[in-house]
């Protein structure tokens, strides 16, 4: 920036020295220029999560003793129903059918399920005067080798949950992917991920591990590289409104 800009010289005077003026403008600019390099080191902004995508994280006590259980009855069901449900996530795996939940022999899992996801409603502030959520599905899955899930979400249902029952580290993890339909649109380079530029999260399960996430967030399987059989239970938990609960006692119950 020209001197002269700040500087009432006389041009009449041809000799005056502007000496003394250009130093302190050069002063002057030169605290400008200290202030505004303080006031840039010093903002401190805050970042506000305003839309995350929680996922929780369980690990039940004394898991070994629930899930020898669980893998008789799992062997069991597999031998009454060797073809299993077809057409869904699982590629080259076993699906059973999905009312497992009304088996006796899975009460006490249930009601570890159910309390699991009553931590989660809380976390949700859910209003029990309104809504509570309902286990309305739950099936096994057993992977063999190579067998692996397909991408896909729980349409119909609010919370989604596995339960680990037989894994190992190269049965396949579970992995997850961004659920905002524009994250891709202009991904920025990055030196490393960080939860807000990640796209794609793969998660190791472990026996006796739980997962409880939103239904409508998009997952898949790993492909299982090992002889040892990947055994998971999943869940699906839906919203039941007490306003249908009040419309369905007072209807009758052969309404169309």
């Amino acid at each position: 920036m020209s001197s002269t800009t700040d500087i009432d010289v006389p041009l009449r005077d041809p000799a005056h020295r502007v000496s003394e003026p250009v130093a302190r403008s050069t002063t002057a600019s030169k605290e400008t220029c200290d202030a505004t390099r303080q006031a840039i080191e010093e903002a401190k902004g805050a970042r506000v999560d305003w839309f995350p995508t929680s996922i929780w994280r369980f690990n039940v006590a004394e898991h070994q003793t629930l899930n020898e259980r669980l893998m008789r009855f799992i062997e069991e069901e597999r031998g009454r129903n060797p073809a299993g449900m077809s057409g869904r996530s699982s590629v080259m795996g076993w699906h059973s059918t999905e009312r497992l939940h009304r088996r006796p022999e899975l009460h006490d899992f249930v009601a570890i399920v159910e309390n699991c996801v009553a931590e989660v409603a809380r976390a949700y502030r859910l209003d029990a005067e309104q809504a509570s959520l309902d286990l309305a599905t739950c099936w096994a899955m057993v992977n063999g080798k190579m067998a692996s899930g397909a991408l896909h979400c729980h349409p119909n249902a609010f919370l989604s949950g596995v339960y680990y029952v037989n894994t190992t580290e190269k049965t396949g993890n579970i992995f997850f992917q961004d659920p905002r339909p524009g994250a891709n649109v202009m991904a920025c380079p990055v030196t490393e991920f960080t939860p807000w530029t990640v796209r794609q999260i793969s998660y190791q399960p472990t026996p006796g591990g739980m997962l409880i996430f939103p239904s409508c967030l998009y997952h898949g399987v790993g492909p299982n590289l090992s002889d040892v059989p990947r055994v998971s239970l999943s869940f699906n938990f839906r919203l039941k409104w007490a306003s249908d609960v009040c419309t369905s006692s007072i209807m009758p119950h052969n309404a169309g």
